[in-house]
């Protein structure tokens, strides 16, 4: 996997007992009163965003802040306290919350309980976005229902239910289309999903994830000679007959923010909303994000969350608290959950939404050198990540436009400034 650029932080000197063999050495550094600082100087940053920030395609609403990792110091400030509409670096965000919440080693472990007084079995939503139907590397319906044959004996009809109680309130988020399951943007969310809640064949989400899963595990267990009626949706009974478990947390997140994945996003946001409150809302995955950042000391002044995925114009952050979080869990004292979080941000020019950018002459300069999260509504163009300048310095940046003209004109315009910090001597 690459894991982005290399930082050179130091310089290798000769013993002193080798300096004989050779003779007296001459000086190798300048004199300490003349060598040049290597902090990154506010001019010189500035200097170098003046044109790419200026840029009319991004309109007269543009927020930016850069810091330097190693000292967190704010190099470049403008109107960076002001929130602006976050778009997908909202998933940023909830990738803090999650693997705050839950730590990058956490699986999801979906359940199957029996009741044999009743003969009902449920099968109980655990608000996996992974779970598959056919057998897979996590979590499989498949799984779940092998391991039902191998317990249940009952040869009279079965009634299978469905338990999505883990989620609860509206399934489509805060300002929402009501066409975007149809269009394939986002599905409405709920603790039960499979295959990502993709209709087979087709771009569009299923309306009714929960019943679309139950469905296929009533198939797979009537294949294998189970006499079921329903799926019908209730509260489980009994006990835990069957499990399957996911993948690591850390590669949902690395997935969600490599692809953008808004399904995987709100699921996400909704779990950890449930480990917060008990159970996973719109609202609750909110109160998880605000307390997760705010835990990490990051400011979230004009912090506004409504979902997980940054389709709702209503989500807003400054540029500060953007930058904050990426220069937090970029700089040496990162806490030990948050690294999927920097390997999860694609590389410009390679991975992701980021595989098709930075390609121009005018941007090319940071290709392979950038690491960062996209962000695109109508009208709203976000880009927010790491960059290693000329002088090896890294530097964690945001640039928010929240009235851009041209959607596909501003992208460049955020890629050229980002480029621009790649190829800057900052430090004069």
């Amino acid at each position: 996997m690459i894991l982005g650029s290399l930082v050179v932080v130091g310089a290798l000197a000769m013993p002193a007992s080798a300096a004989g063999i050779f003779g007296p050495a001459g000086p190798v550094l300048p004199p300490a009163s003349t060598t040049a600082s290597t902090v990154p100087l506010p001019a010189y940053v500035a200097a170098a965003l003046e044109g790419p920030l200026s840029d009319d395609v991004l309109g007269p609403s543009v927020g930016a802040v850069v810091i330097d990792v190693s000292t967190g110091e704010v190099v470049f400030d403008q109107t960076g306290e002001q929130a602006r509409s976050t778009a997908s670096n909202e998933k940023v965000f909830t990738a803090v919350s999650i693997l705050s919440a839950l730590g990058p080693d956490h699986r999801i472990t979906t359940t199957v309980t029996w009741d044999p007084s009743t003969s009902v079995l449920t099968l109980v939503g655990a608000g996996d976005p992974t779970l598959a139907s056919v057998a897979a590397e996590g979590s499989s319906l498949d799984a779940l229902a092998s391991q039902v044959v191998g317990e249940v004996t009952d040869k009279e009809t079965i009634t299978l239910r469905y338990d999505t109680s883990l989620f609860s309130g509206p399934a489509l988020g805060p300002g929402w289309d009501s066409s975007y399951p149809k269009l394939g943007v986002a599905a409405p969310v709920s603790a039960l999903i499979v295959n990502r809640a993709r209709v087979p064949g087709m771009d569009a989400r299923n309306s009714d994830p929960a019943l679309a899963a139950a469905g296929v595990f009533a198939q797979l267990l009537t294949q294998r000679g189970l006499a079921i009626d329903g799926p019908e949706p209730g509260t489980s009974v009994g006990s835990v007959i069957a499990e399957t478990a996911s993948i690591p947390l850390a590669t949902m997140v690395e997935t969600m923010l490599t692809e953008s994945d808004n399904d995987m996003s709100e699921q996400l946001a909704h779990l950890a909303g449930a480990q917060l409150t008990g159970t996973g809302t719109f609202e609750s995955g909110g109160q998880a994000t605000k307390q997760a950042l705010t835990s990490l000391g990051v400011p979230v002044s004009g912090l506004v969350s409504v979902d997980g995925s940054g389709l709702s114009y209503e989500d807003r952050a400054s540029p500060l608290t953007l930058a904050s979080v990426i220069a937090t869990v970029a700089g040496d004292a990162s806490p030990a959950w948050s690294w999927p979080i920097i390997t999860g941000l694609p590389i410009a020019g390679l991975t992701g939404t980021l595989n098709d950018r930075f390609l121009d002459p005018d941007s090319a300069s940071g290709a392979g050198v950038v690491r960062a999260k996209t962000g695109t509504l109508i009208g709203v163009s976000t880009l927010a990540g790491t960059v290693v300048d000329a002088d090896g310095r890294l530097l964690a940046f945001a640039f928010m436009a929240d009235e851009a003209v041209d959607v596909e004109l501003s992208r460049a315009a955020l890629d050229r400034a980002a480029a621009a910090l790649a190829e800057c001597s900052c430090s004069g």
